[in-house]
C-alpha cells in the first residue's frame, strides 16, 4: 500500500495520541470526518494500524524489566512464555528477548526452560524512549512553497491544524502570514 501525505500525519498524530477521535483529526487534517475514517480503516485493513495501545511511564515500564540474549531452535516457543513483552531477532537463531519478571526464582526457572539457550541476562535499570516521527519515503508537499519535500518535512501545529514545510525558511515565512 502506497501511503500519501495525509496517511502520514494522520499516524503521526495517532502515534501521538491515539485517543483522538475523527472529528478531532478531521479538524486539525482540514478533512471531512468521513474520509480521515475511511483513511484509518483503509491503514488498518493494510495492516499498517495493528492496534491502539497506551504509553507508561519510564519508571513504570522498567519495573522488573529484564533483558535475556537466548538462542532457540523454535522461536515460537518463546511466545509461550507469559513474562515475554519483547522479541527482536539479532541472529540467525539468536534473540533479545525483554521479560517482566518480579520473581528471581521464576526468572531462574524461565532461563531453565529446555527450548531456550540463554547466553546473557541484563536487569533493566532504567528505560527511556525517544519520540521520533514516523519517516517513510513518501514524497510530501510543503503547505508554504509547495515543493516536493524529500528530506525529514518540518512539522508545524497551529490552530489545531498540522502542516508540512520542507525548511526552516518556509517555516518562518508560514508563520507570518498565520499569524
Amino acid at each position: 500500500m502506497e501511503l500519501d501525505e495525509y496517511d502520514i500525519k494522520i499516524i503521526n498524530l495517532l502515534r501521538e495520541n491515539s485517543r483522538l477521535t475523527f472529528s478531532e483529526l478531521s479538524k486539525l487534517l482540514n478533512l471531512s470526518r468521513q474520509t480521515v475514517k475511511t483513511r484509518i480503516e483503509k491503514l488498518e485493513r493494510a495492516g499498517i494500524i495493528k492496534k491502539y495501545t497506551i504509553k507508561l511511564s519510564p519508571e513504570f515500564e522498567s519495573k522488573g524489566s529484564t533483558i535475556m540474549i537466548v538462542s532457540a531452535e523454535n522461536p515460537e516457543r518463546i511466545k509461550e512464555i507469559e513474562e515475554v513483552t519483547e522479541i527482536n531477532r539479532i541472529a540467525g537463531k539468536k534473540f533479545l528477548i525483554r521479560l517482566r519478571v518480579d520473581d528471581l526464582k521464576r526468572l531462574a526457572s524461565i532461563s531453565e526452560l529446555d527450548f531456550l539457550d540463554v547466553h546473557e541476562i541484563i536487569p533493566v535499570l532504567e528505560t527511556e524512549y525517544i519520540e521520533r516521527p514516523l519517516s517513510v519515503d513518501v514524497p510530501f508537499k510543503c503547505d508554504y512553497c509547495g515543493k516536493e519535500i524529500r528530506d525529514r518535512p518540518v512539522i508545524y501545529r497551529h490552530r489545531n491544524r498540522v502542516y508540512v514545510l520542507c525548511c526552516e525558511t518556509c517555516l518562518r515565512e508560514f508563520k507570518s502570514i498565520k499569524d
